[in-house]
């Protein structure tokens, strides 16, 4: 049964990010911007979380997926995390409107401050770092572990660069909202 949520939460998860995307790009907004590391680390990091992502769906559709038998219960903590993490990226999404961007915006935004990011500074990565940990949960191989780590720590570096360049932007702004919210959660 936790299949078909597992299931329905992607098939959301990437009919929103789609959606977003097709709108950005009917508007002539691009979503691309400037990397905060070296480009193929970046993009790297981005496949890692994809293939924990696409690992998770692929046990969900052919459950002896893997070597590693998972108990019932820890199955719908994966549940339970996944359409955690799928409700806080939708909400990003939905505050980020057209300043969501891969990377660093070329155009002016504004500091979203409101919606999930009163909560989290980087609520589009939580997000995902909560459905990469989910989806190791659900999937205990060795190889998705890997590609889970890899990603959530070169997405920590990522922040962190944006976090300066945040700084740079905003000033006093970043600042205050730097202290009043957390990182993550």
């Amino acid at each position: 049964m936790h299949r078909y949520f597992v299931l329905m939460a992607f098939i959301i998860l990437i009919i929103a990010a789609f959606l977003q995307v097709l709108q950005l790009r009917q508007e002539g907004v691009h979503f691309l911007g400037k990397p905060t590391i070296g480009k193929y680390i970046f993009f790297t990091a981005k496949v890692a979380l994809v293939i924990s992502f696409g690992l998770f769906i692929m046990k969900a559709i052919s459950p002896q997926t893997g070597y590693v038998t998972v108990p019932e219960f820890l199955d719908w903590i994966a549940v339970g995390l996944l359409w955690f993490g799928v409700f806080i990226i939708l909400q990003a999404i939905h505050t980020l409107g057209h300043s969501l961007k891969i990377g660093l915006p070329d155009s002016e935004t504004e500091l979203k401050t409101t919606g999930v990011y009163h909560y989290s500074r980087n609520p589009m990565y939580t997000g995902a770092f909560i459905i990469g940990i989910a989806s190791c949960l659900y999937c205990p191989d060795l190889i998705n572990i890997t590609f889970t780590l890899f990603g959530i720590y070169t997405h920590h570096r990522i922040i962190v660069q944006e976090e300066q360049f945040l700084s740079s932007r905003f000033g006093k702004d970043w600042e205050q909202y730097k202290n009043k919210v957390k990182r993550y959660l």
